[in-house]
């Protein structure tokens, strides 16, 4: 027997258009319940990222959204809690943490319901630290999921149930190599040799018709196989007898050990060398400074709607210029990273009460910003 853990994590940047969005929902989310209804085997444990909500909610995907919500009702697809906009938490303060998931739980309990009662809770990126993982556990989650490199060089127990030791947060970890694979494809092509064992599988779910197309049927191959069980986290984590006390490192699920060893876990979206990241970190943290500041200004909810939505990982992840797996496009998009830019002027230049020299100052940041996306653009393609 194979026992099989999904986890597939469904995102779209709150600056995503219109037309990307509707081909992502033709191809992907509107195929995962297709899969759902035809495979009855199929069980997932999902993150819907609050920002893909709002978009699907507005750009009118009520239909789909209630399909999942049936097959959440009826215990196939388990929900977990997660950041409204996708910001790699641990670089914000607690207050601003607490809000992103303020904001995801209120979003999935409007689209939901009564159905959406998360016990697990997805670090954006699984970009983990102490800070997020006592936070987490405060709102009452009970565990999270990460990657194996946050474990430490050795492969994770699967059948043991890993207890974060300074709070009591329990964890599980992703199957690193499966994850990157498509993986119908790699458990059935390897399926003698993972005999006995418990696979966990965390990706994107975009994976799932959009950036991966099953010509080759193994889909039903993994998905109808009697000798493949699958679960979701929750039940997986309650049939665990073993405990063990760990104390993950701070890492993505993109980490590499060389970047552990530099003391730089976090380098997609912080590199030192890497100048758009440093002038994106101190535009986001002056605007929610100066936008926290002004709670009082007759415009505050629209130029926090705006910063909240510039906190987003996306500026930080296309300024990396990086191949991270075969299926993705290199990490380079000017468009994109201004784009994230855009909304931290927009929740500047929405305040009423702001003192001209902090308008001014804002502005500046920002042209400083918007020049060098495009002088390293076109360096790049010269």
């Amino acid at each position: 027997m194979i026992t099989w853990i999904n986890f597939l994590h469904l995102y779209q940047p709150p600056t995503q258009t219109k037309e990307i969005v509707d081909q992502i929902v033709k191809e992907s989310y509107a195929f995962i319940p297709q899969l759902m209804r035809q495979y009855p085997h199929l069980r997932l444990t999902m993150n819907f990222s609050g920002s893909l909500l709002e978009l699907m909610e507005a750009h009118g995907y009520h239909k789909i959204l209630n399909e999942y919500r049936e097959f959440v009702e009826t215990g196939r697809i388990e929900l977990v809690g997660s950041a409204m906009y996708h910001p790699i938490l641990t670089f914000f303060s607690d207050e601003e943490i607490r809000r992103q998931i303020t904001l995801h739980t209120e979003i999935s309990q409007r689209i939901f319901g009564n159905a959406y009662k998360p016990k697990g809770f997805y670090i954006p990126e699984m970009a983990y630290s102490k800070k997020v993982a006592d936070i987490i556990y405060s709102l009452g989650f009970e565990w999270t999921i990460l990657d194996e490199i946050h474990i430490s060089k050795c492969k994770p127990d699967n059948s043991v149930r890993y207890v974060i030791a300074h709070n009591g947060l329990r964890v599980l970890f992703r199957d690193r190599s499966f994850s990157k694979s498509f993986p119908p494809q790699s458990i059935i092509e390897q399926r003698d040799e993972i005999d006995g064992q418990t696979l966990i599988i965390a990706h994107d779910g975009e994976l799932y018709g959009h950036w991966h197309k099953d010509d080759h049927g193994y889909y039903k191959k993994a998905f109808t196989d009697p000798a493949i069980v699958m679960s979701t986290i929750s039940e997986y984590m309650n049939s665990l007898k073993q405990e063990k006390i760990i104390t993950p490192r701070e890492a993505s699920w993109e980490s590499l050990e060389e970047e552990l060893n530099e003391q730089n876990p976090f380098k997609l979206w912080n590199a030192s060398d890497n100048v758009i990241h440093t002038s994106l970190w101190k535009f986001v943290l002056f605007t929610l400074e100066t936008v926290t500041a002004h709670a009082d200004d007759k415009n505050y909810i629209s130029a926090r709607k705006h910063a909240d939505r510039g906190m987003a990982s996306c500026a930080w992840w296309w300024s990396t210029r990086a191949k991270l797996i075969e299926t993705a496009p290199i990490s380079w998009s000017p468009t994109d990273i201004e784009k994230g830019a855009r909304e931290l002027i927009f929740a500047m230049r929405s305040l009423a009460t702001i003192p001209l020299e902090t308008r001014l100052h804002a502005e500046k940041i920002y042209a400083k910003l918007t020049q060098l996306i495009w002088e390293t653009h076109w360096r790049i393609n010269d």
